[in-house]
């Protein structure tokens, strides 16, 4: 209850402060563009259910980071996910510069399957 009285008081604060963060909105896109690294947004589209997740990334950071967050995320283990881009599976190692991924490229996974064996009923 006492979070929700602090959250209260802080909304109670913003309005006060409605320069700032008109300010702060027009200074949020320079940052990303003078930055080091583009970031790229990322969907990863499960083939079981269809359902999609949106990830940023750096175009030079590996997709381990990326395949972990979201293996993390479905409660999967990430040796039992296949991650697929452009009919081509994924690698740990690589990075969306190096297979040229642009935003909001998809990247879909596959989960194997355990079992195999005769049914006996």
């Amino acid at each position: 209850m006492a979070g929700s009285f602090t959250h209260t008081t802080s909304t109670s604060s913003v309005p006060k402060k409605s320069p700032s963060p008109e300010s702060s909105s027009q200074k949020s896109p320079p940052p990303p563009e003078s930055s080091s690294q583009k970031k790229i947004m990322i969907k990863v589209k499960s083939q079981q259910d269809g359902g999609e997740d949106l990830y940023k990334i750096g175009e030079n950071a590996p997709l381990k980071k990326l395949m972990t967050a979201y293996c993390v995320k479905k409660n999967l283990d990430l040796s039992t996910v296949r991650f697929i881009f452009k009919k081509k599976g994924l690698k740990p190692r690589h990075t969306p510069s190096q297979l040229k991924m642009e935003n909001n490229d998809i990247i879909d996974t596959v989960t194997e399957q355990g079992g195999g064996g005769p049914y006996n009923a």
